[in-house]
Protein backbone atom coordinates (compact mmCIF):
# COMPACT_ATOMS: atom_id res chain seq x y z
CA UNK A 1 0.00 0.00 0.00
CA UNK A 2 1.28 3.48 -0.90
CA UNK A 3 0.06 6.98 -0.13
CA UNK A 4 0.54 9.64 -2.77
CA UNK A 5 -0.76 12.92 -4.15
CA UNK A 6 -4.55 13.09 -3.95
CA UNK A 7 -4.83 10.62 -1.08
CA UNK A 8 -7.05 11.59 1.85
CA UNK A 9 -7.82 10.27 5.29
CA UNK A 10 -6.33 9.44 8.66
CA UNK A 11 -3.20 7.82 7.21
CA UNK A 12 -2.36 11.08 5.43
CA UNK A 13 -2.98 13.02 8.64
CA UNK A 14 -0.66 10.65 10.52
CA UNK A 15 2.01 11.22 7.85
CA UNK A 16 1.63 14.99 8.18
CA UNK A 17 2.01 14.80 11.95
CA UNK A 18 5.16 12.70 11.64
CA UNK A 19 6.72 15.06 9.11
CA UNK A 20 5.90 18.07 11.27
CA UNK A 21 7.40 16.35 14.34
CA UNK A 22 10.62 15.82 12.40
CA UNK A 23 10.86 19.48 11.39
CA UNK A 24 9.40 19.29 7.88
CA UNK A 25 6.48 21.50 6.80
CA UNK A 26 3.56 19.51 5.31
CA UNK A 27 1.16 22.47 5.50
CA UNK A 28 -2.14 22.12 7.32
CA UNK A 29 -2.72 18.87 9.23
CA UNK A 30 -5.87 18.19 7.29
CA UNK A 31 -5.55 14.63 5.99
CA UNK A 32 -5.22 15.82 2.40
CA UNK A 33 -2.07 14.88 0.46
CA UNK A 34 -1.36 18.07 -1.47
CA UNK A 35 1.77 19.71 -2.91
CA UNK A 36 3.13 20.88 0.48
CA UNK A 37 2.82 17.40 1.98
CA UNK A 38 4.49 15.92 -1.07
CA UNK A 39 7.26 18.50 -0.86
CA UNK A 40 7.88 17.80 2.83
CA UNK A 41 7.94 14.05 2.23
CA UNK A 42 10.31 14.42 -0.71
CA UNK A 43 12.61 16.57 1.41
CA UNK A 44 12.66 13.90 4.11
CA UNK A 45 13.49 11.22 1.53
CA UNK A 46 16.31 13.34 0.11
CA UNK A 47 17.83 13.58 3.59
CA UNK A 48 17.69 9.80 4.13
CA UNK A 49 20.44 8.00 2.23
CA UNK A 50 18.72 4.85 1.02
CA UNK A 51 15.38 6.36 -0.07
CA UNK A 52 14.36 7.50 -3.51
CA UNK A 53 12.93 11.06 -3.42
CA UNK A 54 9.62 10.10 -5.00
CA UNK A 55 7.21 12.04 -2.78
CA UNK A 56 5.31 8.79 -2.29
CA UNK A 57 4.90 7.09 1.08
CA UNK A 58 5.88 3.46 0.57
CA UNK A 59 6.93 0.77 3.04
CA UNK A 60 10.60 1.76 3.13
CA UNK A 61 9.78 5.41 3.73
CA UNK A 62 7.32 4.43 6.48
CA UNK A 63 10.08 2.44 8.17
CA UNK A 64 12.51 5.35 7.84
CA UNK A 65 9.96 7.74 9.40
CA UNK A 66 9.46 5.35 12.31
CA UNK A 67 13.21 5.08 12.81
CA UNK A 68 13.69 8.84 12.72
CA UNK A 69 10.91 9.35 15.28
CA UNK A 70 12.47 7.07 17.88
CA UNK A 71 14.35 10.06 19.24
CA UNK A 72 11.14 11.92 20.11
CA UNK A 73 10.67 10.02 23.36
CA UNK A 74 14.15 11.04 24.50
CA UNK A 75 14.57 14.46 22.89
CA UNK A 76 18.05 15.61 23.94
CA UNK A 77 17.01 19.24 23.66
CA UNK A 78 14.81 18.84 26.73
CA UNK A 79 15.83 15.52 28.26
CA UNK A 80 17.80 15.60 31.49
CA UNK A 81 19.94 12.64 32.46
CA UNK A 82 17.63 10.20 34.22
CA UNK A 83 18.74 9.00 37.62
CA UNK A 84 19.26 5.49 36.31
CA UNK A 85 21.93 6.77 33.95
CA UNK A 86 23.97 8.20 36.79
CA UNK A 87 24.50 4.64 37.98
CA UNK A 88 25.92 1.49 36.44
CA UNK A 89 23.71 0.02 33.69
CA UNK A 90 21.39 -2.82 34.51
CA UNK A 91 22.79 -6.28 33.94
CA UNK A 92 22.34 -7.39 30.35
CA UNK A 93 21.46 -10.88 29.22
CA UNK A 94 24.28 -13.33 29.65
CA UNK A 95 26.36 -14.05 26.58
CA UNK A 96 29.80 -15.45 25.79
CA UNK A 97 32.35 -14.48 23.15
CA UNK A 98 32.11 -15.83 19.64
CA UNK A 99 33.30 -19.40 19.10
CA UNK A 100 36.55 -19.66 17.07
CA UNK A 101 34.89 -21.39 14.12
CA UNK A 102 32.21 -18.68 13.92
CA UNK A 103 34.80 -15.91 14.08
CA UNK A 104 36.75 -17.59 11.26
CA UNK A 105 33.57 -17.80 9.16
CA UNK A 106 32.86 -14.14 9.92
CA UNK A 107 36.34 -13.11 8.73
CA UNK A 108 35.66 -15.00 5.51
CA UNK A 109 32.47 -12.95 5.14
CA UNK A 110 34.50 -9.78 5.74
CA UNK A 111 36.85 -10.91 2.98
CA UNK A 112 33.98 -11.44 0.54
CA UNK A 113 32.66 -7.95 1.23
CA UNK A 114 35.91 -6.01 1.22
CA UNK A 115 37.88 -7.79 -1.49
CA UNK A 116 35.16 -7.83 -4.16
CA UNK A 117 34.43 -4.99 -3.17
CA UNK A 118 30.79 -4.73 -2.18
CA UNK A 119 29.55 -1.16 -2.66
CA UNK A 120 26.77 1.09 -1.42
CA UNK A 121 23.69 0.39 -3.54
CA UNK A 122 20.23 -1.16 -3.58
CA UNK A 123 21.24 -4.80 -2.99
CA UNK A 124 19.70 -6.62 -0.05
CA UNK A 125 21.13 -10.11 -0.31
CA UNK A 126 19.23 -13.38 -0.18
CA UNK A 127 19.51 -17.03 0.74
CA UNK A 128 19.49 -19.10 -2.43
CA UNK A 129 20.29 -22.78 -3.06
CA UNK A 130 21.70 -23.29 0.46
CA UNK A 131 24.02 -20.31 0.12
CA UNK A 132 23.93 -16.66 1.19
CA UNK A 133 24.45 -14.35 -1.78
CA UNK A 134 25.39 -10.68 -1.85
CA UNK A 135 23.20 -9.42 -4.68
CA UNK A 136 23.54 -6.53 -7.08
CA UNK A 137 20.04 -5.23 -6.61
CA UNK A 138 16.90 -5.81 -4.53
CA UNK A 139 14.59 -8.75 -4.30
CA UNK A 140 16.02 -11.24 -6.76
CA UNK A 141 19.02 -12.24 -8.83
CA UNK A 142 19.84 -10.44 -12.05
CA UNK A 143 19.06 -6.86 -10.99
CA UNK A 144 22.23 -5.32 -12.41
CA UNK A 145 20.92 -2.21 -14.14
CA UNK A 146 20.94 0.32 -11.30
CA UNK A 147 22.75 3.63 -11.74
CA UNK A 148 25.98 4.06 -9.80
CA UNK A 149 28.43 6.93 -9.44
CA UNK A 150 31.15 4.27 -9.54
CA UNK A 151 30.42 3.78 -13.23
CA UNK A 152 28.48 0.52 -13.26
CA UNK A 153 26.38 -1.68 -11.03
CA UNK A 154 28.18 -3.70 -8.34
CA UNK A 155 27.30 -6.23 -5.65
CA UNK A 156 25.79 -3.94 -3.05
CA UNK A 157 24.18 -3.23 0.30
CA UNK A 158 22.69 -0.11 1.73
CA UNK A 159 23.15 0.32 5.45
CA UNK A 160 20.08 -1.43 6.88
CA UNK A 161 20.15 -4.20 4.27
CA UNK A 162 23.70 -5.02 5.40
CA UNK A 163 22.78 -5.33 9.10
CA UNK A 164 19.69 -7.36 8.21
CA UNK A 165 21.76 -9.69 6.01
CA UNK A 166 24.43 -10.12 8.69
CA UNK A 167 21.92 -10.99 11.42
CA UNK A 168 20.10 -13.42 9.13
CA UNK A 169 23.37 -15.15 8.25
CA UNK A 170 24.78 -15.30 11.79
CA UNK A 171 21.51 -16.56 13.31
CA UNK A 172 20.88 -19.11 10.54
CA UNK A 173 17.53 -17.74 9.41
CA UNK A 174 18.39 -19.20 5.98
CA UNK A 175 15.11 -20.03 4.18
CA UNK A 176 13.24 -17.93 6.76
CA UNK A 177 15.21 -14.78 5.86
CA UNK A 178 13.11 -11.81 4.76
CA UNK A 179 15.35 -10.09 2.26
CA UNK A 180 13.10 -7.79 0.23
CA UNK A 181 13.27 -4.07 0.80
CA UNK A 182 10.32 -3.90 3.14
CA UNK A 183 12.27 -4.15 6.37
CA UNK A 184 11.56 -1.92 9.37
CA UNK A 185 13.95 0.17 11.42
CA UNK A 186 16.91 -1.53 13.06
CA UNK A 187 15.22 -0.99 16.43
CA UNK A 188 12.17 -2.99 15.37
CA UNK A 189 14.36 -5.69 13.85
CA UNK A 190 16.27 -6.11 17.10
CA UNK A 191 13.22 -6.02 19.37
CA UNK A 192 10.49 -7.97 17.57
CA UNK A 193 10.05 -11.75 17.66
CA UNK A 194 11.17 -14.05 14.87
CA UNK A 195 7.57 -14.56 13.79
CA UNK A 196 6.42 -12.85 10.62
CA UNK A 197 5.36 -9.24 11.21
CA UNK A 198 3.39 -7.14 8.77
CA UNK A 199 4.67 -3.70 7.84
CA UNK A 200 2.02 -1.06 7.38
CA UNK A 201 1.72 -0.55 3.66
CA UNK A 202 4.44 -3.11 2.93
CA UNK A 203 5.59 -6.68 3.17
CA UNK A 204 6.54 -8.96 6.04
CA UNK A 205 9.68 -9.32 8.11
CA UNK A 206 11.08 -11.44 10.93
CA UNK A 207 12.64 -9.82 13.97
CA UNK A 208 15.79 -10.82 15.84
CA UNK A 209 14.49 -9.92 19.29
CA UNK A 210 15.08 -13.34 20.94
CA UNK A 211 18.78 -13.07 20.09
CA UNK A 212 19.54 -9.39 20.69
CA UNK A 213 19.79 -7.22 23.81
CA UNK A 214 20.06 -3.44 23.91
CA UNK A 215 23.36 -2.15 25.26
CA UNK A 216 22.60 0.37 28.00
CA UNK A 217 24.95 3.29 28.59
CA UNK A 218 26.92 3.46 31.83
CA UNK A 219 26.54 7.26 31.89
CA UNK A 220 29.93 8.10 30.38
CA UNK A 221 28.43 9.24 27.10
CA UNK A 222 25.99 11.58 28.87
CA UNK A 223 28.88 13.12 30.80
CA UNK A 224 30.53 13.98 27.47
CA UNK A 225 27.57 14.68 25.19
CA UNK A 226 24.70 15.67 27.52
CA UNK A 227 22.42 13.42 25.44
CA UNK A 228 20.51 10.76 27.34
CA UNK A 229 20.19 7.05 26.55
CA UNK A 230 22.84 6.89 23.80
CA UNK A 231 26.39 5.56 23.38
CA UNK A 232 29.37 7.26 21.80
CA UNK A 233 32.33 5.56 20.19
CA UNK A 234 34.56 6.15 23.21
CA UNK A 235 32.19 4.36 25.57
CA UNK A 236 31.85 1.41 23.22
CA UNK A 237 35.61 1.19 22.87
CA UNK A 238 36.25 1.50 26.61
CA UNK A 239 33.75 -1.29 27.36
CA UNK A 240 34.67 -3.57 24.45
CA UNK A 241 36.17 -6.37 26.57
CA UNK A 242 32.83 -6.94 28.34
CA UNK A 243 30.49 -6.38 25.39
CA UNK A 244 29.15 -9.12 23.07
CA UNK A 245 31.30 -9.94 20.06
CA UNK A 246 28.83 -8.47 17.56
CA UNK A 247 26.99 -5.16 18.00
CA UNK A 248 24.48 -3.80 15.50
CA UNK A 249 23.92 -0.09 15.97
CA UNK A 250 21.67 2.71 14.81
CA UNK A 251 23.63 5.91 14.21
CA UNK A 252 22.76 9.60 14.48
CA UNK A 253 25.13 12.14 12.97
CA UNK A 254 25.64 15.83 13.73
CA UNK A 255 25.95 18.02 10.63
CA UNK A 256 26.37 21.80 10.52
CA UNK A 257 22.59 22.08 10.16
CA UNK A 258 21.98 19.95 13.27
CA UNK A 259 21.42 16.31 14.23
CA UNK A 260 20.21 13.81 11.67
CA UNK A 261 18.53 11.22 13.85
CA UNK A 262 18.92 7.45 13.38
CA UNK A 263 19.57 7.60 9.66
CA UNK A 264 22.27 4.93 9.48
CA UNK A 265 23.01 1.38 10.72
CA UNK A 266 26.26 -0.53 11.03
CA UNK A 267 28.10 -3.42 12.68
CA UNK A 268 30.87 -3.47 15.27
CA UNK A 269 32.85 -6.68 15.82
CA UNK A 270 35.14 -7.33 18.80
CA UNK A 271 37.87 -9.99 18.62
CA UNK A 272 37.80 -11.24 22.21
CA UNK A 273 40.30 -14.02 21.48
CA UNK A 274 43.09 -11.57 20.66
CA UNK A 275 44.94 -9.61 23.36
CA UNK A 276 43.49 -6.13 23.93
CA UNK A 277 40.27 -7.20 22.16
CA UNK A 278 40.62 -5.36 18.82
CA UNK A 279 37.37 -3.73 17.70
CA UNK A 280 36.33 -3.17 14.09
CA UNK A 281 33.54 -1.34 12.30
CA UNK A 282 32.00 -2.81 9.13
CA UNK A 283 29.49 -0.57 7.40
CA UNK A 284 27.92 0.48 4.13
CA UNK A 285 28.55 4.24 4.22
CA UNK A 286 27.13 5.97 1.19
CA UNK A 287 24.21 7.94 -0.19
CA UNK A 288 21.54 8.08 -2.84
CA UNK A 289 21.98 11.24 -4.90
CA UNK A 290 19.36 13.69 -6.09
CA UNK A 291 19.93 12.50 -9.67
CA UNK A 292 18.88 9.00 -8.53
CA UNK A 293 22.30 7.40 -8.64
CA UNK A 294 23.77 5.34 -5.81
CA UNK A 295 27.18 6.47 -4.57
CA UNK A 296 28.84 3.08 -5.09
CA UNK A 297 31.10 3.71 -2.07
CA UNK A 298 32.99 0.53 -1.07
CA UNK A 299 32.02 -0.98 2.28
CA UNK A 300 34.69 -0.34 4.93
CA UNK A 301 36.30 -2.61 7.54
CA UNK A 302 37.94 -0.17 9.96
CA UNK A 303 39.77 -0.84 13.22
CA UNK A 304 38.53 1.34 16.07
CA UNK A 305 41.43 2.49 18.24
CA UNK A 306 42.84 5.66 19.77
CA UNK A 307 43.89 6.85 16.32
CA UNK A 308 40.51 6.35 14.60
CA UNK A 309 38.16 7.25 17.48
CA UNK A 310 38.46 11.00 16.73
CA UNK A 311 36.91 10.38 13.30
CA UNK A 312 33.63 9.49 15.02
CA UNK A 313 33.75 10.92 18.53
CA UNK A 314 32.49 14.47 17.99
CA UNK A 315 29.76 13.91 15.43
CA UNK A 316 28.30 10.43 15.96
CA UNK A 317 26.18 8.70 18.62
CA UNK A 318 24.69 5.21 18.68
CA UNK A 319 21.94 3.03 20.00
CA UNK A 320 23.28 -0.52 20.02
CA UNK A 321 22.21 -4.14 20.38
CA UNK A 322 24.46 -7.04 21.26
CA UNK A 323 23.89 -10.37 19.51
CA UNK A 324 23.56 -13.07 22.17
CA UNK A 325 24.70 -16.67 22.32
CA UNK A 326 24.92 -19.01 25.30
CA UNK A 327 27.73 -21.06 23.77
CA UNK A 328 29.23 -18.65 21.24
CA UNK A 329 27.90 -20.45 18.17
CA UNK A 330 24.66 -18.45 17.64
CA UNK A 331 23.06 -21.38 15.89
CA UNK A 332 22.33 -24.31 18.14
CA UNK A 333 24.91 -26.56 16.51
CA UNK A 334 23.85 -25.90 12.93
CA UNK A 335 26.72 -24.94 10.59
CA UNK A 336 26.87 -21.50 9.03
CA UNK A 337 25.96 -21.48 5.36
CA UNK A 338 28.64 -20.20 2.96
CA UNK A 339 28.52 -16.63 1.63
CA UNK A 340 29.28 -15.63 -1.94
CA UNK A 341 28.62 -12.99 -4.57
CA UNK A 342 25.78 -13.22 -7.07
CA UNK A 343 27.23 -14.57 -10.35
Amino acid sequence: MTITSGSRGQEVRDLQLKLKALGYDPGDIDGSFGPRTKGALTQFQEHYESLEPTGVLDAETSAALAQALVIKADNPAVQQAPQAQQQAPKAEKATVPCAPEVWEAFLQLVGVITKTPVRYGPGRGLFNDQKWLVTYGPGSLGSKGWASMAGSAHPSFHCSSWTNFFLGWLLRYNERFTHAGNIPSLFDLCEQSDDLHQLQGGGQYRGYGPYCSEIKTNGDTYARKKIAKVLDIQELYDRRATLPTFLVCGQSTHFPSGWKWWHHTLLFAIDHATPNAPMHRLAADGYYASDRRWSGTPMKWTEINEQTIPNYQETVIYRGYGVLSEDGTYGGGRPLAPVGIEP
